[in-house]
Formats: structure tokens, sequence, C-alpha cells
């Protein structure tokens, strides 16, 4: 609209250089009007103003991308360096720290290394090694704002709520959510098998690998007797059984117990993954496979050690020993990096389900829109903290204020409405919010 009022309001005279010079002073508002002014008054067409209005500008666009805005991202890549850089050395100290805890209680619960099998000790550094990768993932993990808002209002709640009718909740929670996952029962009793055989599989061989390979744990035959065994604990007698019986039995063919069950627990798992197309959908080798792959060799293995011993005469035992020991290592190795994490991850549940409990009782979050609750309160403004901590704006101009302040339906409104809008179509009347979140 100024550009087409130039000719006629500006008279002749008034577009110098002089007066072009110190109005470009004011770049927005006075050197357009007077370059156009100018041209017309010396040379009666605007239009090459056009033409010089904008590769000046494009100029103008070029200097900011280079010089300032690349300046300015430079400066903030810098400060993300910074911070991942120092996020990962407080994780690698804690890890450090944490792997010689770990170092320290193998030498002290060992007796000095007394009671230390020197043929386990490539299984003893491989777990050392793997206990620092978990511990340094799980601290990065923690520092996302995410989980760490989680991990404060965790430590909050049992500052602010009963010591002990927390404790009891948090301890039905362990039950249902970790032990008897019963979440994944509600979806498939076949998965819900899978999980539980792989998980108590796993759980009772590293129960008895561990504090073996640790030497925290080992078995002698009574001095006056060699048909029986005493167990130790951390060098102390623990208790005694005779050879024959099912607790001799089960103490040295625990490992196998494990075995059997870990082999059962994949193959209800494979056949889940090679059977049901939503799982076909998504699954991928190195995510859902490539676990399965190394428990089950480390199953077969150590299966093959025991047939080997009792049936085979030891025939070729050092061949399968030494192949048993790096699928064990592998497997250790690849805690920390793969799905098999989440083994680790699983006991955060505790927290979650006890912030939701807290968030339900403080109160429900309203949809200014539909006035219907939706989630708790405490939850959505961690939700927009933690989205503005990452970068991530969702302010609105409206009465709502905020993406995350609406509810899930009239977000699904607001989509199809700027979606027709898109398409220039009228937007159709969708009615009243629904109180009982069916479409309408």
């Amino acid at each position: 609209a100024v550009f087409k009022l130039v000719p006629e309001h500006f008279p002749r005279g008034t577009g110098t250089i002089t007066g072009l010079v110190g109005a470009m002073g004011g770049l927005g508002g006075f050197f357009p009007p007077l370059l156009l002014g100018f041209l017309r008054d010396h040379l009666g067409v605007i239009w090459p103003g056009f033409l010089l209005l904008g590769a000046t500008a494009f100029g103008l666009f070029l200097l900011n991308e280079r010089v300032f805005v690349a300046g300015e991202r430079a400066r903030q890549s810098a400060a993300l360096v910074g911070r991942r850089a120092a996020d990962k050395l407080r994780a690698g100290s804690v890890a450090t720290l944490a792997t010689a805890f770990l170092v320290a209680a193998i030498v002290v619960g060992s007796r000095k290394l007394a009671n230390f099998d020197a043929a386990l000790v490539v299984y003893t550094f491989a777990v050392v090694f793997a206990g620092w990768g978990t511990v340094y993932h799980y601290a990065v993990w923690l520092q996302k704002p995410p989980t760490r808002r989680y991990w404060e209002r965790g430590w909050r709640l049992l500052r602010e709520q009963p010591v002990l009718p927390l404790l009891a909740r948090a301890g039905r929670t362990a039950v249902t959510h970790i032990f008897a996952q019963t979440f994944i029962a509600r979806r498939s009793r076949t998965r819900w098998w899978a999980h539980q055989l792989i998980f108590w599989g796993c759980l009772l061989a590293v129960a008895i690998t561990f504090p073996l390979v640790f030497g925290w744990v080992h078995f002698r035959t009574a001095p006056d007797d060699p048909q029986r065994y005493i167990a130790y604990l951390f060098g102390f007698p623990a208790g005694s059984f005779p050879l024959g019986t099912p607790v001799a039995w089960f103490t040295f063919h625990g490992l196998d117990v494990a075995a059997v069950l870990v082999l059962g627990g994949i193959a209800l798992a494979l056949g889940r993954r090679l059977g049901e197309r939503g799982a076909l959908a998504v699954q991928t080798f190195d995510r859902d496979f490539f676990p399965l792959v190394l428990l089950f060799a480390v199953s077969v293995t150590g299966l093959a050690l025991t047939v080997s011993t009792m049936w085979l005469r030891a025939a070729m035992y050092p061949f399968l020993a030494l192949v048993h020991a790096v699928t064990v290592i592998a497997t250790l190795l690849y805690l920390p990096f793969g799905k098999l994490f989440h083994i680790v991850q699983r006991p955060a549940q505790i927290g979650v389900k006890l912030y939701q409990e807290a968030g339900a009782a403080r109160g429900a979050a309203v949809c200014p829109r539909c006035r219907e609750p939706f989630a708790s309160a405490m939850q959505i403004a961690d939700l927009r903290e933690v989205l503005g901590e990452l970068g991530f704006d969702y302010s609105l101009p409206d009465k709502a204020g905020h993406w995350q302040a609406l509810c899930p339906r009239c977000k699904r409104r607001s989509v199809a409405s700027a979606q027709l809008r898109l398409a220039g179509r009228p937007r159709p009347d969708l009615g009243p919010a629904n109180p009982s979140g069916t479409s309408s």
C-alpha cells in the first residue's frame, strides 16, 4: 500500500541523495519510499527501485544468515555440546565410582580374593565392564529432562508423604509391575508367559552366577563328611546339604533350570513375533531378534556343558566352555547398549506409578475448551515445563494458552479444522464436546 501511494504523495525534489542517505537510518519505514520517490523524480519510473529493494533485501538476508544467525547457531551449538559433554562427564564419574565400589565389594566379599576362582576372572572383567556401561547409560538417561522430572518428583513425594504408606504402595507396584507383570497379562497370555519365563530364568541365572563369579559364594566339602557340602557366603558358613538330595541337585543344576526357563520363553516369543502381523510390522533384527539370539546361545551352550559332563564323559568340554564364555561375555557387553537395558529401567516404573497416583490425588487438569478433565494437573504442568526445556514452543494465542492444556479430543478437533482450512473447505459444525469421548 505504501509503494502504491509513493508517486502521488512524494513531491518532486524530495528524493535527493542527501535525503536518501539520511533516511537509510530508518530502513524499514523511510528508505523504500524515499528511494522510489528519488527514482520517480529523476527517472520518471519506479520499477528499478523494486529491483534494487529486492536485491538489497536478499543481500541483507544472506548477511544475516552468514554472520548473525550463523554466529548465534554456533554459540547455541557450542553451549549444547558443552552441556552434553558435562552430562557425559558426570555420568562417567558416577559410573566409575559405582564400578570402584563393585571392585571393592568383590575384593572384600571374597576375603581379599582368597575365595575368588581364577578360572572365572574373564567373567568378572565382563561383569565389571557391563556394570560401568549400565550405570553410565542409566546416569545419562536420568539427566534427560523428562526422566529427570520424574526422578525429582519422586524424591519430592518421598519427603512430602508419609513413608510407610508410600513404601506399601511401592511394594504393591513392584509386585504387580515388575514380578507378576500383570499389565502384560491383560494384553496377551502368551506374551505374559514369554516374559515371565525369560524374566525369572535370567533373574535366577544372575542370582547364581554373579555371587560365584565375585567369590561371594563358594562350596567346600565338610571335613568330617565328604558326602556333605558346606555353602559359604562372604566367607561365613551359611548352611550345608548332603549329596543326593533335592537341595543339592538344585544347587548344582540351578543354571540348567534357568536355561530351560529362558528357552521356553524364547520359543513363545519367537512364535509370537513370527506369527502376529502386528509384531511383524514393527520388529527389527537388531532390536527384537538379536537379544533372543544371545539368550538362546547362552542357554544352549550352558546346557551343552551339563550334557558333556553327565552323559558324554566331558567330551569337547574345553571347546564348549570357550563358546559358552564367549556368548556370556557378548551378552554382558550388549546389556548396557541394547534392548536388554530395559531390564535395568523397569524398576523406575515404581516411581512413575507413584507419580501418577500423587497427580490423581491432587486434581485433574480441565480442558479450557470443552471444560472436561483429562489428565492430572501436575502432569500437564510438568509436561509444559519439560517441553520448554527441550526448546519446543506450543503456546496458543487463544484462551487455552498452550497446546498441552487441551484434551486429546479437542486436539483432534483442532487438527481436523486446520486440515479443512488448508484444503479450502468450510469448517463443519463439530458440535459440543462429547463427555463420553466418542466421535461426534
